[in-house]
């Protein structure tokens, strides 16, 4: 979570990725207080945003109104429990809502994700796998802020991101991965399917706007575009003319030897990072950009970039 009073910015998930791009950039005009259960440079308030701590430190660092922009969720979205996303995308929100002073807020801008829009579907239960359980955790948390707002008469801001990606690779990120490695392999599969994919900066700077009420209240895509095949991503990030191999039944193949690896994976205890789940969802279709949401403004954000999604792929080989 962001707060904001004037010049001063509080930050919760202050350790986050996003975060580390933007708490930066709000430094050149703000002081920044940052706050996460997890220390890093950023982090001024080391603690759990459900924890009493951070409501009294947040009340004696602001006297004044604020804005609060909330990064704070699970750090994963893949290999941990449906439980373990309950708890934290939901019920530490709950409980700090519960402890915030609603009249002092401003405004409330709260990151989201295109997983909320398949969440919305997917009713939870602890026996969801993780990939269903961050889906509908990240719906219900969206839920529970825009309720919480609309009882306090607060003004709200949403903003979904999908695949978020930097200049800097990222080893934890499928897109970081993709950028390391793509400069040296010869050929790839051919997968055309249509990803969608958000740029950290362009990111970052739409939260600022926001911040500073260039941006109205509602509900924002924040994709960039156009959105690309798997292929055409890999084949811009290569540098080189990169040869598309066509495989028979390439997502039947790898199914197989994903459900394989994850009973040996279940046996040994060992995650092998290739679940039945991922490879579904590398075959589905997440472009979002054609599709339409009811109260969803899906041209703000791509409309304000100054670059195409091919020309910032192909700036990053540079």
């Amino acid at each position: 979570f962001m707060l904001i009073d004037n010049g001063t910015i509080i930050v919760t998930g202050s350790s986050g990725y996003v975060a580390s791009d933007l708490i930066p950039r709000l430094k050149r005009n703000h002081e920044v207080f940052g706050v996460d259960v997890y220390p890093s440079e950023h982090t001024s308030i080391l603690a759990d945003i459900n924890s009493r701590n951070v409501s009294e430190s947040i009340d004696n660092l602001s006297h004044n109104k604020f804005t609060l922009i909330n990064l704070a969720s699970t750090r994963l979205d893949f290999g941990v429990t449906a439980d373990d996303y309950f708890r934290t995308n939901v019920g530490c929100h709950e409980a700090f809502l519960k402890s915030l002073s609603g009249n002092k807020i401003r405004k409330f801008i709260h990151i989201s994700s295109v997983a909320a829009f398949d969440g919305k579907n997917i009713s939870y239960s602890e026996e969801l796998n993780c990939d269903d359980a961050y889906r509908a955790t990240k719906y219900m948390q969206e839920e529970l802020i825009q309720n919480w707002c609309n009882r306090q008469g607060i003004e709200l801001v949403i903003v979904y991101p999908s695949a978020i990606f930097s200049d800097d690779p990222r080893s934890d990120t499928n897109i970081g991965k993709l950028q390391s490695v793509s400069k040296f392999i010869p050929f790839i599969p051919e997968i055309e399917v249509i990803k969608s994919l958000t740029y950290l900066p362009f990111f970052s700077q739409f939260i600022i706007d926001s911040v500073s009420d260039e941006i109205p209240a509602g509900k924002y895509l924040t994709i960039e575009k156009p959105s690309l095949t798997v292929s055409k991503i890999a084949q811009i990030m290569s540098g080189h003319s990169i040869k598309l191999v066509r495989v028979p039944f390439f997502s039947v193949i790898l199914k197989i030897i994903a459900n394989c690896l994850h009973v040996l994976g279940f046996f040994g205890k060992i995650d092998l990072n290739l679940t039945p789940n991922r490879v579904t969802k590398l075959f589905s279709d997440t472009s979002y950009s054609n599709v339409k949401f009811e109260n969803i403004d899906t041209e703000i954000y791509a409309s304000r970039n100054c670059e195409k999604l091919p020309e910032i792929l192909v700036r990053l080989i540079k």
